[in-house]
């Protein structure tokens, strides 16, 4: 054999051994190819099978042998062919828009992706489309509109200043007397943001897409023309305040104790003039649990826990800091309000049980420590709502930082501003203490955003929005 011949015969010999073992698998499914990271494991939950059935189809020995690169046979799509990737549903995306958008079919789509609920799909869940079908649309140079109540194939197309014949719906011509409200339709003119927004919105950011017990939510509209804005997410009312005339954000705390699940994020525009709705949209976001542990039982004095002095205290608190002022007055991260923050006698969200009556309570904000010659700083600029003495907070202040914004302070010996003050951030507001429902010298730290107490951490950290 020459010596070229027998040169190539080593290489292909040595090839095959080297090549991985998924190369030799059954070819009748779709694939997937390796990123770095993966392991069998992930990629079977990702798509929803097991790692015996992944290591059977592509006949790995051993799973832990995977690499990125490799192309991995899913099992459990008969039919389906390609290579698959997994791409997060934006704000505003329905199974509807997805399958317009990607040129897929409901009926394949719901298959691929196990949807048991297709009017659900909530912000940030994972759906499997084939690469092609990630990166090429349907029609290109075009875009996602919403029908109106009661449009037809006409009125759609003349408030549009589109031909009528120049649209599409459901990945064909639209040949129905009357578009279904909230319907999506292709339209020529570039690509839409997430892919079906209604107008004027041209993009909803919510960050972060899955929201924590504990933590901000901010969501910002960024509109093609001003409108007002109104919103709610669960019970909670969102007030929004603007960036720039098109440009809209409101910050949302989630509560610590709110039951992890889907929450409907529904957002309306109105009219700058009548305040006539203009459009409305609504898309679950998932909430996540804490992960916020359990304190040991704590005993304080009883008038602390009694409901007749706690019920009337927290509506006074609750009555100032669901107010929402316009000017925002905080930049950038906070401040820690002591000089004492690399260690904490108690953090946020723990949960509390007072007196052995039942783990009832969690930990509204995080524990500094010190002494009453410790001093008390302001984390940030703001104005004084209330400076004075309550039963279960001891010697309080509170300030309001804007776009419903406050942090409050507990516990102190000495109070050293007023009501109405407008304190600078660093300036010196008080003086640590052992007041109110305290078992000793400390400051009890909180920040509330939109009515409900978030973790201070995460704002010393974060610069929100």
């Amino acid at each position: 054999m020459p010596r070229c011949s027998r040169f190539f015969a080593v290489a292909f010999s040595i090839l095959l051994i080297l090549a991985p073992r998924a190369a030799m698998a059954q070819t009748d499914g779709p694939l997937y190819v390796v990123q770095p990271g993966d392991t069998l494991f992930a990629i079977a939950l990702k798509f929803g099978t097991s790692v015996e059935a992944l290591a059977s189809a592509n006949q790995i020995a051993d799973p832990s042998s995977i690499r990125p690169g490799m192309e991995l046979v899913l099992p459990g799509f008969e039919g389906i062919t390609g290579r698959l990737t997994t791409k997060a549903v934006g704000y505003g995306e329905t199974l509807g828009s997805l399958t317009l958008r990607y040129g897929i079919s409901p009926e394949v789509l719901v298959r691929l992706n196990r949807i048991v609920n297709p009017g659900r799909l909530y912000l940030g869940q994972e759906v499997i489309l084939s690469e092609q079908d990630a990166t090429q649309l349907l029609v290109p140079n075009s875009r996602l509109l919403l029908a109106e109540i009661g449009e037809g194939r006409l009125s759609f197309a003349v408030r549009r200043g589109l031909r009528p014949w120049s649209f599409w719906a459901d990945g064909a011509s639209f040949f129905q007397a009357w578009a279904l409200p909230g319907r999506p339709f292709r339209v020529p003119g570039g690509e839409s943001p997430t892919g079906a927004l209604p107008e004027p919105i041209q993009a909803v950011v919510v960050a972060p897409e899955r929201a924590v017990q504990g933590r901000t939510l901010v969501v910002r509209l960024q509109l093609g023309e001003p409108a007002l804005a109104a919103g709610r997410i669960g019970e909670r009312q969102l007030t929004f305040h603007s960036l720039n005339s098109a440009d809209l954000v409101t910050l949302q705390g989630i509560h610590a104790l709110a039951e992890p699940g889907l929450y409907d994020l529904e957002l309306a525009l109105k009219d700058l003039d009548s305040g006539e709705i203009l459009t409305r949209i609504s898309q679950p976001i998932r909430v996540a649990g804490g992960g916020y542990p359990a304190d040991p039982i704590l005993n304080v004095p009883d008038e602390t826990v009694d409901p007749i002095n706690t019920q009337p205290e927290d509506q006074m608190v609750a009555a100032l800091v669901t107010q929402s002022s316009e000017e925002k007055l905080w930049d950038g991260p906070f401040l820690f309000p002591t000089t004492y923050y690399e260690t904490f006698s108690s953090f946020y969200g723990s949960r509390r049980n007072y007196n052995g009556l039942g783990y009832l309570w969690y930990h509204t904000g995080l524990d500094l420590f010190g002494s009453t010659q410790t001093e008390v700083y302001a984390p940030a600029r703001g104005n004084v709502v209330f400076a004075g003495p309550l039963t279960v907070r001891g010697q309080a202040t509170y300030i309001d930082h804007g776009w419903g914004v406050f942090t409050g302070y507990f516990h102190q010996s000495q109070i050293l501003v007023s009501v109405g003050d407008l304190v600078e951030v660093g300036q010196k507001i008080g003086m640590v203490g052992a007041t109110g429902r305290a078992r000793g010298a400390h400051l009890h730290w909180e920040v509330w955003v939109g009515g409900v107490p978030v973790d201070p951490l995460e704002w010393t950290t974060n610069p929100l929005p």
